[in-house]
């Protein structure tokens, strides 16, 4: 079972060489070259800042102990992404919400936005989780801030899970659909959860362009590559028009991301600097950190967008 991480923990011994390790994360830690992070172009140009970790052995589908705790520091106790709850709020209009309202989440993650409606609407929100991995974790939060009542889980991820036709005033997800090859069908099924005057709200990366016209995966991390389907905003209209929606004015959130994620990133930094850490805690953080800042890259390089979309029937 997941532990608080503010919690006292028992660490390994640390050997000579993970000393080592150690001594170049304090130094990458403390450099203005932060975003050099296991980045394999860079040669000898980072010296002792290069930290280089093999990521077979840490897939985006293995969820250790370690990453909940990483993820815990640079995104707040039970926040899997970037953000706070004034930023989940603002994206989900959730002041329209009351204790008659359902609501579905499509990717609760450790279930922030979940558990932020429920306080404050008290509306029953069904959610989905594409790593069952993380689960329990979700479920532990759920009871020590005493939502059972409101909180439910559909079994699946957001492809299998069977969700209910026009149940939902509020059907709502973030960063999901760029893991999602085949994203008309995705929508089309979040969509055919909603009544009729319920409202389809979620944020995803865009791109600017066609992928083919430049090389749109440069800015990703090796470890992310192969698992993302990022499209252009002209193909989620297009998607948007064949499903027969109706499109408010796409929102770019891009640079009030950009800060949360450098937010995140303050946090960890004083975290490694302050507490003994294991070389667990020092794989992950590392893997994790090359992940956030490559998408941060990929977002200021200004051919990926952090969109957000609302649409309804």
């Amino acid at each position: 079972m997941p532990t608080d991480i503010n919690k006292t923990q028992t660490h390994k011994p640390l050997n000579d060489e993970h000393i080592t390790l150690l001594e170049r994360v304090k130094s990458w830690i403390s450099s203005d070259s932060n975003y050099l992070l296991t980045d394999k172009h860079i040669g000898d140009k980072a010296g002792s800042h290069s930290i280089h970790i093999d990521s077979t052995h840490h897939p985006l589908n293995y969820w250790p102990q370690e990453r909940i705790d990483v993820l815990n520091i640079l995104w707040g106790i039970g926040n899997r992404l970037p953000g706070n709850d004034a930023f989940n709020r603002k994206i989900f209009e959730t002041a329209a919400l009351d204790s008659k309202s359902r609501v579905l989440d499509v990717a609760v993650g450790f279930g922030a936005g979940a558990r932020m409606i429920a306080k404050e609407n008290f509306s029953k929100v069904d959610v989905i989780e594409n790593y069952v991995e993380i689960l329990p974790y979700l479920m532990k939060l759920t009871s020590e801030n005493k939502l059972m009542h409101f909180i439910s889980v559909l079994n699946g991820n957001l492809l299998e899970a069977n969700i209910p036709k026009a149940r939902y005033d509020l059907v709502y997800g973030r960063e999901v659909f760029f893991k999602i090859k085949n994203k008309q069908n995705a929508i089309k099924k979040c969509v055919n959860g909603l009544k009729n005057n319920g409202k389809f709200i979620f944020t995803d990366f865009v791109l600017t362009d066609d992928a083919s016209a430049y090389g749109s995966f440069e800015n990703w991390s090796e470890r992310e590559r192969q698992s993302v389907y990022p499209v252009s905003l002209h193909d989620y209209n297009n998607i948007m028009h064949g499903l027969g929606l109706k499109i408010a004015p796409v929102q770019d959130y891009s640079q009030i991301y950009i800060k949360h994620v450098n937010a995140g990133w303050l946090r960890l930094r004083s975290y490694v600097r302050g507490e003994k850490i294991d070389e667990d805690f020092v794989n992950i953080m590392a893997l994790e950190g090359d992940l956030w800042l490559s998408r941060v890259r990929a977002l200021r390089s200004g051919k990926l967008k952090l969109i957000r979309f609302s649409v309804s029937l």
